[in-house]
């Protein structure tokens, strides 16, 4: 075992100790945009790094970089026209797909700014993900989910399966086709040489769309009706997170358990038990309508897609960081009281009360 798989496994087994959190969803978002106009923002990282890739209609280049508050760097590319970033790690390493200079898709990992074609030395495509271990879900040359892992080809899926998130426990979101009473998608989750599929939603399949490091899965399913809900499972039990909506969606979930998604073509944010209307959480005044949260990290930063206000001209992305609450007056009177009382204290005196306390 490598230092680094040993460190990982170590965090791995950590993770799987530590409780699920309660959070308190933010009163309040300040935004910035992120990207220009024919650019959309994803791969969120807890750094509230991002990454951005860029289209144009007059233009056969799509290319792709990373922004660091207000640096950004380019990720280059094989030689072809495109490239695009699906996943950004706490460690700012990249995955996604890249074509090449006789016009065929690779799988890439950009780090340390340096391109590896994963594709030509690995034979992997698809590479939809990547934790702060480095390890990757990806697709197998024979077109199933896969993990590649200090260098090896680890097969977690079946035939025809398509890889989708990995957490820092190295457990893989794992979709595939299947013939059940008709033709439908399914969604399982691997997890220590396992493969379990997710149960129905009260008969209906569901579509796993993010897992976080407790190994809760957030995703949609889809009625018999064919309207469509953001779905929550906490590994017990399911939520549905939009009961009200006619069609709703679920894209990410972070270490919090706070769920961003859209429903009825407006962003949400899943926090405390309630779905919340992220519109009604940012400036008013603001020319901005947000239309679907697609990424969440843990400081509770959110990417968002954005239209105009009137929800007709839609371009780019905006990144929503939490303004922090303002006390209460009585919290903020107590506290000013405490600080003046400590101010009174003889010197010898707060030396000695620290003292004991330590």
């Amino acid at each position: 075992m490598t230092r680094t798989t040993w460190r990982c496994a170590c965090a791995a087994a950590l993770l799987g100790m530590l409780p699920q959190l309660a959070t308190a969803a933010p009163d309040y978002f300040s935004w910035t945009g992120a990207g220009s106009k024919y650019a959309r923002a994803l791969a969120l990282n807890n750094q509230g790094h991002y990454a951005v890739n860029s289209f144009g209609p007059e233009t056969p280049y799509q290319g792709a970089g990373i922004i660091r508050r207000r640096f950004a760097e380019s990720v280059g590319g094989l030689g072809g026209y495109i490239t695009q970033v699906r996943a950004l790690n706490d460690l700012d390493q990249a995955v996604g797909l890249s074509t090449t200079a006789t016009g065929e898709d690779h799988a890439f990992l950009y780090a340390e700014g340096h391109m590896q074609d994963l594709t030509a030395r690995y034979g992997i495509q698809d590479a939809r993900d990547i934790n702060k271990c480095g390890e990757i879900a990806a697709r197998s040359p024979d077109f199933r989910a896969a993990v590649l892992r200090d260098g090896v080809v680890d097969i977690v899926g079946p035939e025809y399966s398509g890889p989708g998130d990995i957490n820092e426990r190295g457990e893989v979101l794992v979709s595939y086709d299947v013939y059940d009473n008709g033709f439908g998608s399914r969604t399982a989750v691997y997890s220590q040489g396992m493969l379990t599929g997710l149960p129905r939603f009260g008969g209906s399949p569901v579509s796993g769309q993010a897992i976080n490091d407790a190994g809760w899965v957030t995703g949609y399913f889809t009625q018999a009706d064919g309207r469509n809900h953001a779905f929550l499972w906490d590994g017990d039990t399911y939520f549905n997170l939009t009961p009200r909506a006619r069609n709703g969606f679920a894209y990410d979930i972070n270490n919090l358990g706070q769920v961003v998604g859209v429903a009825d073509g407006r962003a949400f944010l899943y926090a405390d038990g309630r779905l919340i209307d992220l519109n009604t959480r940012i400036d008013r005044d603001a020319d901005l309508l947000l239309i679907a949260g697609d990424e969440i990290n843990d400081r509770s930063q959110i990417l968002a897609h954005r239209c105009d206000r009137t929800g007709v001209f839609c371009y780019g992305s905006v990144l929503l960081d939490p303004v922090p609450a303002v006390p209460e007056p009585s919290t903020l009177a107590m506290l000013l009281a405490g600080l003046g009382l400590a101010a009174a204290l003889p010197p010898g005196r707060a030396l000695r009360r620290r003292r004991t306390a330590a």
